[in-house]
């Protein structure tokens, strides 16, 4: 009930174009096929490549207009006045980043931003989420820390996935892979299985990079959660990650996004530190619009929505606690 009243007042024109503001920035995963054998919680990770050339093809009808993130970045500085303006980034580096949604961008000029954890490229990523599916789906039950976990039915894999991940989101990332291995000692995972299969490659990068309308922005080395890390860990995984990026690319990386982004993970003190790295512009996962007074934010804490399947274009003003969301 609570929900629909809220959507109700969000489709009041006023009230939609006051949380509006001038410009969306939408972060995706993965742009690929969705497949019925998978589970939800991956599964959401992705939008088809139909819904992304759709969803283009009517944010152009109505009037939007599309941006890079240096453009936001001037129109921040400059305090333009603009509306209806959309910035589409991708997290991690995944491999149909460059294979499904790079020709569709491209064919209709668009331009977007991946930002990149190095350890995509460099096939050592921990995609434990991906292992951790595979292991519910070819099990009826799994026992972790004594206790059982229901896999028979689509809702109970489901339901495991997710507890089993809080259980692996509150393990020390520092130490994740000897954890993770630990946790699971019962069972035969290799965590680096999907590597070749789901990351982006070097080559595939420095390829997309030439192409203008492709910005590469950092995002760490490891994908760790900023708030189990000291202030100086902080920083070498974000220079560590954007000189290698750079090395490869022959640009600077002016743009980042935190590995994980939410209130729970980052607050002042990580926006404090990344702010001392002079970024143009540094994005969260908090969910809002960008506005004019968002100038003062730009190097430490701009917002996202994220861009679902069959996502309805009249969430991007749907009502807010907060409408110009920050810290």
């Amino acid at each position: 009930m609570k929900q629909k009243i809220i959507n109700l007042i969000s489709s009041i024109p006023f009230i939609n174009n006051y949380f509006s503001g001038i410009a969306t920035i939408f972060m995706l995963h993965r742009v690929a096929p969705f497949e019925k054998d998978k589970l939800f919680p991956n599964e959401n990770m992705k939008i088809s490549p139909e819904f992304l050339e759709k969803f283009i093809i009517v944010l152009k009808n109505k009037g939007y207009s599309f941006i890079s993130l240096d453009e936001l970045y001037e129109i921040l500085q400059k305090q333009k006045k603009v509306k209806k303006c959309i910035v589409f980034t991708l997290d991690d580096g995944y491999k149909d980043n460059y294979e499904i949604a790079y020709p569709i961008f491209k064919s209709y000029n668009v331009p977007f931003t991946i930002y990149l954890t190095t350890s995509f490229p460099n096939k050592n990523a921990l995609l434990w989420w991906y292992g951790l599916e595979k292991l519910i789906i070819e099990n009826e039950k799994i026992i972790i820390r004594d206790k059982v976990f229901n896999c028979k039915t689509y809702e109970e894999k489901n339901k495991t996935f997710l507890e089993i991940r809080e259980i692996i989101l509150k393990l020390n990332q520092k130490n994740l892979e000897n954890e993770l291995n630990e946790l699971f000692k019962n069972y035969n995972i290799n965590w680096y299985e999907f590597n070749d299969k789901l990351c982006i490659n070097w080559d595939e990068v420095k390829e997309i990079s030439k192409d203008k309308l492709c910005t590469i922005g950092g995002h760490t080395v490891n994908h760790y959660a900023f708030n189990q890390l000291s202030d100086k860990e902080i920083i070498d995984e974000i220079v560590l990650a954007n000189k290698e990026i750079e090395e490869y690319i022959g640009e600077e990386i002016e743009h980042f996004a935190y590995p994980f982004g939410s209130s729970n993970e980052v607050e002042k003190r990580e926006f404090e530190i990344v702010k001392k790295l002079n970024f143009k512009t540094v994005t969260t996962t908090r969910r809002g619009n960008i506005y004019l007074k968002h100038k003062k934010y730009a190097n430490c804490c701009l917002p996202r929505i994220m861009l679902t399947e069959n996502f309805n274009l009249k969430q991007i003003g749907r009502i807010r606690k907060q409408r110009v969301v920050t810290i």
